[in-house]
């Protein structure tokens, strides 16, 4: 079997999406997302996740010992289920 295409053989033209093609490959397509998670130090809860050129941040309420200055990271994660 050929090997799935991955993201180096898609377009790159803004909005154009194999899934929008008649026909999908037979070989299947592969999706990498590297995201990295850590916790800021001396901060209390506060942790930072970053993904390519992106970075987030995220909290907890002072009822846990956060300081709610971003979201939750279960916030985050009701959020990404709506995009």
């Amino acid at each position: 079997m050929t090997k799935p295409l991955g993201s180096e053989d898609l377009s790159d033209k803004p909005g154009e999406r194999v899934i929008d093609k008649p026909e999908l490959p037979a070989q299947g397509i592969t999706n990498e997302n590297d995201a990295t998670t850590e916790t800021v130090s001396g901060q209390l809860q506060l942790k930072v996740g970053r993904a390519g050129k992106f970075e987030v941040y995220c909290d907890e309420p002072a009822r846990i010992g956060g300081t709610d200055r971003y979201p939750s990271p279960m916030s985050y994660l009701a959020m990404s289920i709506g995009f």
